[in-house]
């Protein structure tokens, strides 16, 4: 039987079966070190069981090992790539591509009026081939704008160690909610809005950023502490398991 959606309407999910994740969120999931895929997996199998449309960003290499994963916890990966209710993205040249290939598959979800969509971008953040830091950025803040244009969430997921610091600050700074330290952040403080972003060149950009960060004197270490403690003090969401 497909899964059941949450009780609560306030929750379209839960990771790792206790993380509230509200529809229409665009989280940023950071951490540091390698992340193995069962959590990002189980986000997936979860959708398809629904009929929600689940697309993939990944590696070559991680789509081999995220299909194996869902075949591992009962899912039909390669039925849902036939009836392209799963895609896995490959990679692209241009981030004007990029961009487009996503609006295509929001727009197959809606025109195919699936339930829901869910978007996940895993470890791709290692040097995209072709595409610079401040490009791909500009795509997710871009992409805040996709998930309120139709039922869904996406997930982007970020290994600190394979970054450089401003490329950190980058992620965080265009993500509204984090996963930072296994705390939700579900109003970041240092969130820069879309519409802002987008209209700044990317020198003005530099220097907000700088502005922005230079209070945590451009310590990680720092920077997790203050957004782990902000999430703390923010509270749980109605809903969220005991």
């Amino acid at each position: 039987m497909p899964d059941q959606p949450p009780k609560s309407s306030d929750i379209f999910t839960y990771l790792h079966a206790q993380i509230p994740v509200r529809c229409y969120e665009h989280i940023a999931i950071v951490h540091r070190g390698d992340s193995s895929t069962p959590w990002e997996a189980e986000f997936l199998r979860e959708g398809l069981a629904r009929g929600e449309w689940c697309c993939c960003l990944a590696s070559a290499e991680l789509h081999e090992a995220m299909i194996a994963s869902l075949h591992e916890l009962g899912a039909d990966p390669g039925r849902h790539q036939q009836n392209q209710t799963l895609r896995f993205l490959a990679e692209a040249q241009e981030i004007s591509d990029l961009l487009e290939r996503a609006r295509s598959f929001f727009s197959s979800a809606e025109a195919a009026r699936a339930p829901a969509v869910r978007w996940l971008e895993a470890g791709i953040w290692a040097n995209p081939p072709g595409i610079f830091a401040p490009q791909f950025f500009e795509l997710h803040a871009r992409l805040n704008y996709l998930v309120k244009t139709y039922p869904s969430v996406a997930l982007c997921e970020y290994n600190s160690e394979q970054m450089e610091v401003p490329q950190v600050f980058s992620a965080i700074a265009v993500h509204r909610h984090l996963l930072v330290e296994g705390t939700l952040v579900r109003d970041n403080p240092f969130y820069i809005p879309a519409e802002k972003f987008l209209a700044m060149n990317p020198e003005d950009r530099e220097r907000d950023l700088r502005d922005v960060f230079r209070e945590v004197g451009f310590n990680l270490e720092k920077l997790f502490s203050i957004l782990a403690g902000y999430g703390q003090l923010q509270g749980p969401l109605p809903g969220t398991p005991k």
